[in-house]
Formats: C-alpha cells, sequence, structure tokens
C-alpha cells in the first residue's frame, strides 16, 4: 500500500467513524437504544456468512470478499454495519465520485432475518446522507437498485431514477 493510499485510508476513517458516532447520538436522542451503527469489522462480516442459509436472501454477494476488495480500492468509502439488538441488521458501502461532488451508495443489504420493523434503508441513507455532506458532495446517488420492486421503494424517498446509468439521484 502506498503511503499516500495509506494516508488516505487514515483521514476517511476518522470521519466515517465521527459520522456513525453522529449517527449513534442520533439513534440515543431518539431512544433507540436497540439500534447502534460501526464500521465494517471481521465479526460483521463472520455474521454476514449466515445470511448465504437464508431462503429470505435476495443477492449472493460475498461480504467478505467483496468488503476486503472495496476497501482496498476506495480509501475515501462510506462504510457502515447496522446492529440491532446486537445482531448484524445491515450492511452498506458507497464512495464518492472521482471528482467528490457526488456520493454513490453502492451496495446495501439487510439481514434477511431483520425484524420487519426495522428501516435499514432510511438509517443507511441518513447515515451516508451525512458523510456526503462531511465531503462536500451535493449529490447523492443509488446505484444498480436490484428490481423495480425496490427502485420504487428508494423513489418513495425523493429520489429520482435515471435509466440510462441505472440510478436514482437525489441534490443535497
Amino acid at each position: 500500500m502506498l503511503a499516500t493510499h495509506r494516508d488516505a485510508e487514515n483521514r476517511y476513517s476518522i470521519i466515517r467513524e465521527a459520522v456513525l458516532d453522529q449517527v449513534n447520538q442520533d439513534f440515543a436522542n431518539r431512544g433507540e437504544i436497540n439500534n447502534r451503527v460501526k464500521l465494517i469489522d471481521n465479526t460483521a462480516l463472520t455474521q454476514s456468512k449466515n445470511w448465504d442459509y437464508s431462503s429470505k436472501r435476495r443477492v449472493d454477494w460475498d461480504w467478505v470478499e467483496g468488503y476486503a476488495n472495496f476497501k482496498f480500492r476506495y480509501p475515501k468509502r462510506f462504510e457502515m454495519a447496522l446492529w440491532h439488538s446486537g445482531k448484524l441488521a445491515s450492511l452498506t458501502l458507497g464512495r464518492p465520485t472521482y471528482t467528490g461532488q457526488r456520493m454513490r451508495l453502492d451496495l446495501i443489504e439487510a439481514c434477511p432475518e431483520k425484524p420487519a420493523d426495522l428501516k435499514v434503508f432510511e438509517i443507511s441513507l441518513f447515515a451516508i446522507g451525512i458523510y456526503a455532506e462531511t465531503l462536500g458532495a451535493h449529490e447523492l446517488r443509488i446505484m444498480n437498485p436490484i428490481n423495480t420492486q425496490v427502485r420504487d421503494y428508494y423513489a418513495r424517498f425523493g429520489l429520482t431514477y435515471v435509466p440510462a446509468g441505472d440510478y436514482l439521484y437525489a441534490t443535497l
């Protein structure tokens, strides 16, 4: 790893942790004591392997290998593990575009067995929005929704679909 890459990793890790601290403070202020967000770590990756055995899982993403590759390629990335009552509820990855003007949400997956009332997307959208604003991005993009049902769900949050690029966006 080059020194400049390591420096970027260290600088953006501080920002990621500050953003997640802010989200956790928001949970505390709202009395949501069962929710907590953290950086993705080995514990989260190990628990994500259990998702492979669920008949409710709709994707075939290897979080262990995929996260390692994403982490190496994108030191400015956004990452988040959402925990609910001590169990992994979701994992999220995103990154700013090369110009830094936009933030991409590239991957989000909820535990197939998570509580139905846990609003994983809303929490991830809130957190990545804070990260985007912290970096000075003016647009948030949700990349490659898995199907039209998911795309339409995202659109309910004020995001606009762009068919040519297969993403939704909102101005920050």
